[in-house]
């Protein structure tokens, strides 16, 4: 009897609860959301960069090509994070 009443309260609460698909789109809204969208695009540049650095020429320059890369990702981390 007792679960019963449990069972029903939570089919109340799943019901009245808004439904959320996981591929609908992410609504930012954020003031930094271009800043932070081009801090990505260099980070990926980079990376693939260093990347093909490494594997074709040298891996010393292809350490730092990926230090300074990780550094544009970090910021747009803390960006995100903070939410300034």
């Amino acid at each position: 009897m007792e679960q019963e009443i449990i069972d029903k309260n939570v089919e109340e609460a799943m019901a009245n609860r808004p439904k959320r698909h996981n591929l609908e789109p992410f609504r930012d809204s954020s003031r930094t959301r271009k800043l932070r969208f081009w801090l990505n695009v260099i980070f990926m540049v980079g990376a693939i960069a260093g990347l093909i650095v490494y594997f074709n020429a040298s891996h010393e320059v292809a350490k730092y090509i990926l230090i300074i890369s990780l550094v544009f990702k970090f910021v747009e981390l803390f960006l995100r994070i903070f939410k300034i």
